[in-house]
Parts: structure tokens; C-alpha cells; sequence
């Protein structure tokens, strides 16, 4: 511990410039976001200091650790000799007391000038601050120890970026990938997708560092974070809506939405409106029943399984619930308590051909999103609290005919979209959909802030969308005859 806190000091006094120019970054990104302009000047000063910060970060990061570098064998720290283990500790400290410690601070000025409470708000200070580790400041110190100069770190982050895209774009022509599965993810299962590309930053990083941290074997730190970073990307897609499905089951039970089901009839398989290139685009027109009253639903993934007399197959694999014709996200409820979409299916053109002429069975699954709709209206004038401990107010716009409902929400956007509607020009929809059960978005600010606008007296209606289940639903129609 005493060596470790002697290493610490040394640090400190041989990096006090760039401490101080990281102090002076934060400071001013906190000013630049307590000044309540998001579209002035100070908005400039904001985007730079958040544009800056990280590179500052990196460059001191490759410094520290060239210090003391974990390559060759005639290095100061192994004759000396320093404790691995103190080296450790000392690095780590630094980054904690100069980087995260001062980025906490400065959010919490940010919430408390917005009148928002720092200590409500821990789990999510926390939860970014393991995000800024796993992200910005792991991959810096991976590559720091592989390399002794800056030089030599510039070089080596530039040859792994274009190795992750020459890799990326091999692997997205053969179906496997991250980037592949992600475009295929769900909506709702959306930020399982962003918390697996986290994980597939962090994991390799914190593998090469610890790796070349205690064998000092670059060859070995590098393989080990090839086969960390390379082999989770042939079961991304799997593990993707594997976890989503199963954390978001665990969180929502079936309880209560017992009724759901989904059907399809015989006669309502119609060809896609939309060319299919590789293969005959169809459209099952796939219907949920049984919705209770105030409750909306969301398909999120479907199979469909097409069996000819004969015993041939063919799946569609799970896949994204995405129609040609229709919005598949049920934003008010029916009174009969329905839902329907022509889901749109890529058949193979093979399979086709030899089923077209006789009646074949189709079976599926889906997994479905139930949700509770909850709305309000926003008054002229006064700020109304929202979902998520955010809150709009309603003003009008100085100099204009408009109103502006202008919402601010900490560590997560306090809604997801603006609709205008058609026969009703006057009226605003601000929709909130539930987003994921994480703590907080990745952002470095805490706040964020959302605006929609409408003609003088327009009404502006908040709409919360909250999972109430999540369920699946299995399906089969037999003598289906191909258009």
C-alpha cells in the first residue's frame, strides 16, 4: 500500500500539467451545461468540451502507463523492483481521483443547478461511471500497455479500428456478427444489443491489460484479446435476444394477460407490397386478441415454420416483427381489444416453388410486449412532472405563433419521439416507450432535453407506454395455400 501510494504522488507531480488542463475540460463542460442554452453560445463550449474530454483522457492514460511501460525487460519499476500489484493500485487511483471522481462531480453540479438531487441519483452516477471504465478508459489502458511511445498507441489504435471494420464487414456477409444481429434485434430488445457492444469493448480490453499486465507477453495479451473480441461475435445474435428475452420475462411475468393470444387464418397469407430480392416476399396477416382495456401491445420477435404434406420445412428463424403496410407498435387501444400486421416473410424461392401448389401448415411463435397506456395532458404555462422523474414545461415560443413543450429528464430522455397528427393538427403526442431497465443512458452529461412545438393554444398530450408483460404466444394454421 505504501509503495503503491509513493508511485500515486510521483504521478501526480510528474502529471500535474495535464491534471490541471483535465480539471479546467470538466469545469468547463460543467459551466457550459449549467447555463441553460442548449441552442446558443454555450452549447459550443459544451460540444467542444465534450468532444475533448476523452482525448484528454487517452493521451494522459498512454502517458501514465508508458511511465512505468509493461513492455521489454530493462525498464526502471522491474529493477527497482516496484510490486505488480502496487503498480497496479497506483495507475488505477490515478485514474479514479483524476478522471471519474472529478466527471461525478462535475454531473452532480449539473443535476443540483437543474434541481435535481445528486444523491437520488447514485445508482445512476455509478452505473456511468462503469460505462466511462468499460468503454473510454479500459481500451485506453489496453493499449497503452501494449505499446511504449504515443507513437507507437496512435499507430495501434488506428490498425485496430480498420481491423474491427474489415472484420465487421466479413462477418455481416456471412450472418454472424454483432452488427448483423444487432440491425436484426428487436425494438424492444434494442438495449440488450447496446449493453452486449459494451461488453464486447470492455471484456478484449480488460483481457490484453490484465493479460500483458502480469505476463508482460505482448504476443500472448494480443491473441487473448483477438479470441475475446472475435469468438462472442458467431453467437451475438443468440445471446442478444437470449438475455433480452429472459431479463425482460423475469421483470414482467405473464400474469394477468392470460387471454393474449395470436392467430392467423388460412386465407390471409397475401404476397409482401414490398420486392423481395432473394427470395418470394409474403404477408401473414398475424392477429393479437384478447388485449384488456388501457393496454397496448408490442410484437417485438416472430418464427414462422412453413411444412409441406411431405414433411419439408422451412423457418424464418427468429426475427424482427416488421410489416409493409402498418405500424406494428399499438399506440391506442381498439375496443375489441385486437391488434393486427401483415408480417412481412422473405420465403425461399426453392421452397415456394414446390409448395405453391398444395396446402402447407404454418406454425409460429411470438413474443409480445404488454403494455399499460398511460396519458395526460401538459397545461399552458406551468411544469408537469413526467414519467421518470423528468418534467415538461408548456410556453410559447418569444417572437412566434408557436408553443413549445421543452422536457428535461436526468439519465434517461424523457420521451422517445413527437407525433403530429393528421386530423388533429393542433394536438402533439410526446410518446415515452419504455427503453430498458439500465439506470441511465451513456451520456456525459446526466440531463437530457427534448423540445416539441405546435401553433398558438395547441394541445400537447404525454403518452408513457410501461411493460406490464412480456409473453409469448405459439401459433398453427393448417391448409394455407401460397398466392
Amino acid at each position: 500500500m505504501r509503495q503503491a501510494l509513493h508511485i500515486f504522488r510521483k504521478d501526480a507531480r510528474r502529471f500535474a500539467y495535464e491534471i490541471c488542463v483535465m480539471a479546467a475540460i470538466t469545469a468547463a463542460f460543467a459551466w457550459s451545461a449549467t447555463r441553460g442554452d442548449p441552442f446558443g453560445t454555450w452549447a459550443s463550449y459544451l460540444r467542444f468540451a465534450v468532444g475533448v474530454l476523452p482525448f484528454s483522457w487517452w493521451y494522459v492514460i498512454a502517458l501514465l502507463i508508458h511511465e512505468e511501460a509493461l513492455t521489454g525487460d530493462r525498464r526502471f519499476w522491474i529493477t527497482r523492483p516496484y510490486s505488480r500489484w502496487s503498480l497496479l493500485g497506483a495507475k488505477a487511483l490515478f485514474v479514479v481521483a483524476f478522471m471519474s471522481v472529478p466527471l461525478t462531480i462535475a454531473q452532480c453540479v449539473i443535476l443540483a443547478a437543474a434541481g435535481f438531487h445528486p444523491l437520488d441519483y447514485l445508482p445512476n452516477l455509478l452505473w456511468v461511471q462503469t460505462i466511462l471504465a468499460g468503454v473510454i478508459l479500459l481500451p485506453a489502458l489496453a493499449f497503452a500497455s501494449l505499446t511504449r511511445t504515443l507513437v507507437q498507441f496512435i499507430i495501434t489504435i488506428l490498425g485496430t479500428v480498420a481491423g474491427l471494420i474489415t472484420l465487421s464487414v466479413l462477418m455481416s456477409g456471412t450472418g454472424h456478427g454483432y452488427l448483423t444481429h444487432q440491425i436484426l434485434v428487436s425494438p424492444g430488445l434494442a438495449w440488450t444489443a447496446g449493453l452486449f457492444g459494451n461488453l464486447l469493448i470492455a471484456v478484449p480490453a480488460l483481457a490484453v491489460f490484465l493479460t500483458q499486465w502480469g505476463t508482460r507477453r505482448r504476443v500472448l495479451a494480443v491473441s487473448v484479446g483477438l479470441a475475446a473480441l472475435v469468438l462472442p461475435e458467431f453467437g451475438a445474435g443468440s445471446a442478444i435476444r437470449s438475455m433480452g428475452v429472459s431479463v425482460q420475462s423475469r421483470m414482467f411475468g405473464q400474469r394477468g394477460v392470460d387471454a393474449v393470444t395470436v392467430t392467423l387464418r388460412a386465407d390471409e397469407v397475401t404476397p409482401d407490397t414490398v420486392a423481395a430480392n432473394d427470395g418470394i416476399g409474403l404477408a401473414p396477416r398475424l392477429r393479437v386478441a384478447g388485449i384488456a382495456p388501457g393496454n397496448t401491445i408490442s410484437p417485438e420477435i416472430v418464427e414462422l415454420t412453413f411444412e409441406r404434406a411431405g414433411g419439408e420445412r422451412w423457418s424464418t428463424g427468429w426475427t424482427q416483427v416488421i410489416s409493409s403496410e402498418a405500424d406494428v407498435f399499438q399506440k391506442d387501444p381498439t375496443p375489441d381489444g385486437t391488434f393486427a400486421w401483415w408480417q412481412r416473410v422473405v420465403v425461399d424461392s426453392g421452397f415456394y416453388r414446390r409448395a405453391r401448389g398444395a396446402p402447407v401448415t404454418i406454425r409460429g411463435s411470438a413474443y409480445i410486449m404488454v403494455n399499460m397506456r398511460r396519458g395526460f395532458d401538459l397545461s399552458y404555462g406551468r411544469t408537469t412532472g413526467v414519467t421518470g422523474n423528468g418534467r415538461c414545461t408548456v410556453s410559447a415560443v418569444a417572437m412566434t405563433q408557436m408553443t413549445s413543450a421543452d422536457c428535461v429528464a436526468a439519465f434517461h430522455a424523457p420521451f422517445n419521439t413527437v407525433e403530429y397528427l393528421r386530423d388533429a393538427p393542433q394536438t402533439v403526442r410526446l410518446i415515452s416507450y419504455w427503453d430498458s431497465p439500465l439506470p441511465a443512458e451513456w451520456s456525459m452529461s446526466p440531463l437530457f432535453t427534448q423540445s416539441g412545438a405546435t401553433g398558438r393554444g395547441g394541445r400537447f398530450l404525454f403518452l408513457r407506454y410501461e411493460p406490464r408483460a412480456y409473453v409469448r404466444r405459439d401459433f398453427k394454421v393448417q391448409g394455407v395455400r401460397l398466392p
